[in-house]
């Protein structure tokens, strides 16, 4: 879940989430629509899975050995009144994800997934 600190965008395990990991190894935050741009993207190796705690600030380097096989997008600036969708690596197969807007004047929003009549049909 996305939350201001400090002025910052940081993400977070969200309260009601079903698991709670305190660290994490990878993170991807994208456009939704348009482009479906990739903003930032980091991953440590897996050795290095709780080098990095939650929260975490948008665009602060992950610590530990970045993986070599996988591209590494340094944080881009965010636009308002676009839909980004984050998602969050913890060891080895545990993920999370969310997906925020940040509204002109600053208001950040959390938004719930959509899904379609037929989805996992």
């Amino acid at each position: 879940m996305a939350v201001a600190r400090n002025g910052k965008l940081a993400f977070i395990v969200g309260p009601d989430s079903s698991k709670q990991p305190s660290c994490f190894r990878r993170v991807e935050v994208v456009e939704e629509e348009g482009e479906h741009a990739t903003l930032w993207q980091e991953s440590v190796s897996y050795d290095d899975a709780c080098a990095n705690r939650f929260p975490l600030l948008y665009g602060a380097a992950l610590k530990g050995q970045h993986q070599r096989n996988s591209d590494q997008i340094s944080a881009k600036p965010l636009k308002r009144g676009v839909v980004y969708d984050v998602s969050v690596t913890t060891g080895a197969t545990g993920y999370g994800r969310g997906r925020f807007v940040i509204h002109e004047g600053g208001r950040l929003e959390n938004l719930k997934f959509q899904t379609s009549a037929d989805e996992g049909n």
